[in-house]
C-alpha cells in the first residue's frame, strides 16, 4: 500500500501543479471555461428526467463510495511484517529480515537425507512466526519420519538457532518425486531356436 499512496500523491500533485499554474496565468479564461462547462452541465441535467437524474447520481455515489472504502480498508490494513523481533537476546533490540529466515530454513532442511529441494515461506505476526514449507523430496522415503524431521528441523532454526518465536507450528506441503517408470523388455518367442550350423557338404 506504500506504493500505491506515493504514486497517488505524486499523480495529485503533478495535476494541482498543472491547475494551479493555469489559474494563476490566465484566471480569467479558467473561470470563463468553468463557468461555460457548468451551465452546459446544467442544461444536460435539466432536460433529463427526474428519476433518470437520482438513479444517475446514486449509481454515481456507490461506484465512488466503493473505491474510497477500498482506500480505507488497504490503508488501514496491517502489513505483513519484514522484519522479526529475536526474543532471545539482553541487552538491545535485535530484528532479522524475513528473508534471512527464510535462507537458513531453506540451507538447514536442504541438508536433510532425502531432500531435494526446499521452497520456505515466512510472514510475522503478533504471537511470532508462520512458517509453511513446500518440501519436495525422493521417492521411497517414509512419509511420517521424514515429515516429523522436517517439522523438527524448522522448530529448531525458528526457535534454537535464531532466537524467535513461532506463532503456530510450521506446516510442510510435502511432494513425493514418482518412481521412474522403466519400460518393460519385449518377451522373446517360446519356440524361437538357436540357427543350427549349415552343412558343408564333407562326408566324413
Amino acid at each position: 500500500m506504500n506504493a500505491v499512496n506515493r504514486v497517488v500523491v505524486v499523480i495529485l500533485l503533478l495535476v494541482a501543479m498543472v491547475l494551479c499554474t493555469v489559474l494563476l496565468v490566465v484566471p480569467v479564461w479558467v473561470f470563463d471555461a468553468a463557468a461555460r462547462q457548468s451551465a452546459a452541465l446544467v442544461d444536460f441535467l435539466n432536460s433529463l428526467q427526474p428519476f433518470v437524474r437520482v438513479a444517475l447520481g446514486i449509481l454515481f455515489a456507490l461506484i465512488l463510495d466503493v473505491i474510497f472504502i477500498l482506500l480505507i480498508i488497504l490503508e488501514v490494513r496491517r502489513p505483513a511484517e519484514k522484519s522479526i523481533r529475536v526474543e532471545k537476546t539482553a541487552g538491545g533490540e535485535v530484528l532479522i529480515s524475513v528473508v534471512s529466515i527464510a535462507d537458513r530454513l531453506k540451507y538447514e532442511i536442504d541438508q536433510l537425507p532425502s531432500v531435494l529441494r526446499t521452497k520456505p515461506g515466512v510472514s510475522g505476526k503478533r504471537g511470532g512466526v508462520l512458517v509453511e514449507l513446500d518440501v519436495e523430496t525422493a521417492s521411497g522415503i517414509n512419509v511420517p519420519e521424514k515429515s516429523g524431521q522436517i517439522l523438527e528441523m524448522a522448530r529448531q532454526v525458528v526457535e534454537e538457532k535464531m532466537g524467535l518465536k513461532l506463532a503456530r507450528p510450521p506446516k510442510v506441503n510435502l511432494r513425493v518425486v514418482p518412481y521412474p517408470k522403466t519400460p518393460k523388455a519385449p518377451a522373446e518367442p517360446e519356440d524361437r531356436l538357436p540357427a543350427l550350423p549349415e552343412d558343408s557338404g564333407e562326408a566324413l
